[in-house]
Formats: C-alpha cells, structure tokens, sequence
C-alpha cells in the first residue's frame, strides 16, 4: 500500500512537471504571435498539437501503460515527440524564429531535471538532426530564408544543448546527495524515535509505548474478533540482589532477565519494562490458554539465567499473572485482572504463573 502511494505522487508530480512545460510553451508560442514574430495559424497548431501530446501522454500514465516502460524511456518518448514538433512548427513558419529555439531549450529543461547525461545528449542529438532537417527542407523547397540567422540560431541551439547535457550530471549528483541525505535523516529520526520508546537500562519498551501498544491491540481485537492476552511479570528477589551484591549486580539480573524472557517470545509479542522490577507482555491472537504456555515458557528461560546466590538460589526466576482481554473491556481493567493473578501467583510463592479466568 505504501509503496502504490509513493508510485501514485511520483505519477501525479511528474503530470504536473510535464503540464507546467507544455504550458510554458503554448504561451511563448502565443505571445510569439501577439508581438507577430511567428503567424498565428503557426501558433495555434503549435498549442494544440501541445495540448494533444500533454493528454495523450497524460492518459498513459493514468491508465497505467507506461508502466510498460521505464521512467526514464517514457519520459525521453515524451521530449523526443516534442522535438519533432518543434521541427515541423520551424518548417511551417518559412523562417529561423528565435522563438523555436527558446522552446527547444524549455523541452530540454524537462529532461535535464529527470534524465542522465546519456540520455540528453541522445535527445540533444535528436533535437538537433530534427531541426537541421527542417533547416534544409525549407532551403530546399525555395523558402527564403536569412541562411546567416538560420545557422547562427542553429549554433546557439547546439550550444544550449550542449549546455544543458553538461549541467545534467550536475544536477544529478545533486539529486543523489539530496536523496542521500534525506534518507539518513529518516534513520536518525527512526532511530530516535525507536530509542525514545525504549527502557534505557534494560532496553526494553517503557511504560507509555506499552500502554498505546495495548490500547492498539485491543482495539483491533474488538475489530476483528481475534483473541488477547496480557502477561504482568515480576522478576523475583531484586531487592535481595541489590542488597547483597550492590545495584550493578541489580542492573545485570534485570539486563539479563530482559533478555531471556524477550527471548521466549514471538516476534508479534510485545514486551516491556512497566515499572521498576515489573514487566508488561502483550500477546496478540492469543487465548488464555495459549497465554500460559508462553508465560511457562518465559518462566523457564528466565530459570536458566545464572545470578549470584541470593537465599540459597542461583537463577533467576520471575512470576506471571495472565489475562485474557473480555469484549468492550479498557486497558486498565485487563491489566487489573492481570495483576490480580499475579498478587495471587506471589502470595502462593512466587515463581509460578496464574492465570485470570475469563
């Protein structure tokens, strides 16, 4: 879906670029005609011969043919349709206006903002082939024509284009650094934001994002009638860890039991720090059952991870109380009944996992 919107502004950006350069043109055409430097029979073919191209080009990328074909390809059809009208406009007028070399070079501009180098000077060649040929037309029908203007207009247009190919890979590399740049500003602003939701110690999520996190979930379990659980986990005896060997020995027991119970865990599960030394696991499509067999599960990785001896035990180990989400039921209800199972867990010993009835 992303990527079909990003498709979607790239068509729609590139129909207004190629509207704007047709419009650019169709008036200096007009105004050619009102200062009387081209006829205006000339004029008018010109903007309408425009005004086709533009719609049927138009309809292409709507109708999603020139997906067929590459940006790149599509976008040099386009200039090289141009160009040949500029040429049979050069040859209708019976002279060298000035005006057609301007719009040479306005087509031109199109492409140095989309194409490479190769690219341009191919269309710089065919510009150029095109324009002569109507040149030599006219001479050899009989137009007369100021050969002097003619050929000096035809310099300046090669040199324009020219001009314009050498500028392209300028503005190219411009382009790729500006891309550069903006993606590594999208990772820093990414990676910022990742870090803004973290537990700095244990690195795992904080209170807040666990809370909009499971006010999502339930949310789309009551959209879609799919199962919820909730798991509140409290890491045993850190009180005694910190009394015993310091709060760096506290530090580490929380890092690794972090580590070990994330461990256990899907991928689609959500696990966080909620407060001090307890723990908030968000299961998606999730029944009570199933909920308990990842708690158990938790709670056997967590007993593997060593710690020093504390009151005779060299594990950690932590307590569960687990709920399942009820229909029209708010995050502070489910995490209550969690928390109920899990007073009950820790009044019976600790080291277990309770589950709330539904």
């Amino acid at each position: 879906m992303e990527e079909k919107g990003k498709n979607s502004a790239r068509t729609w950006r590139r129909s207004l670029l190629g509207a704007g350069s047709v419009a650019v043109m169709a008036l200096v055409l007009a105004l050619a005609a009102v200062l009387e430097l081209i006829e205006p029979e000339v004029a008018a073919e010109g903007c309408i011969a425009l005004a086709v191209l533009a719609g049927v080009f138009h309809v292409l990328l709507r109708t999603g043919y020139s997906a067929r074909f590459s940006d790149a390809g599509f976008i040099s059809a386009q200039l090289a349709a141009v160009f040949l009208l500029l040429a049979y406009l050069t040859y209708r007028a019976e002279d060298t206006p000035s005006v057609i070399s301007v719009l040479y070079l306005v087509a031109m501009l199109y492409g140095v903002l989309q194409l490479d180098r190769t690219r341009l000077a191919i269309l710089a060649a065919v510009a150029l082939v095109t324009h002569g040929t109507a040149l030599f037309m006219l001479i050899d029908h009989g137009h007369k024509i100021s050969f002097a203007a003619a050929w000096t207009q035809f310099g300046a247009l090669a040199l324009g284009l020219a001009w314009f190919t050498i500028a392209a890979g300028t503005v190219l590399r411009l382009r790729a650094r500006l891309s550069d740049a903006h993606r590594r500003l999208h990772d820093l602003a990414a990676e910022a934001n990742q870090r803004a939701s973290r537990d700095t110690l244990t690195g795992a999520y904080h209170r807040h994002h666990l809370i909009e996190a499971l006010e999502r979930e339930i949310a789309r379990a009551e959209r879609i009638g799919k199962p919820l659980s909730v798991a509140r986990v409290d890491l045993d005896r850190l009180g005694s860890v910190n009394e015993s060997h310091g709060h760096a020995a506290g530090d580490i027991a929380l890092k690794r039991f972090t580590a070990a119970a994330a461990s256990a865990m899907r991928d689609v599960d959500i696990f966080g720090r909620y407060g001090g030394k307890e723990f908030l696991a968000i299961m998606p499509d999730t029944d009570l059952n199933g909920a308990v067999i990842a708690a158990e599960r938790v709670r056997a990785a967590v007993g593997r991870e060593p710690v020093p001896e504390v009151h005779g035990k060299r594990h950690l180990s932590c307590t569960l109380g687990v709920a399942e989400h009820r229909k029209g039921e708010n995050t502070r209800l489910i995490l209550g009944r969690a928390e109920a199972g899990l007073n009950y867990a820790k009044a019976a010993g600790r080291d277990r996992v309770v589950a709330e009835a539904r």
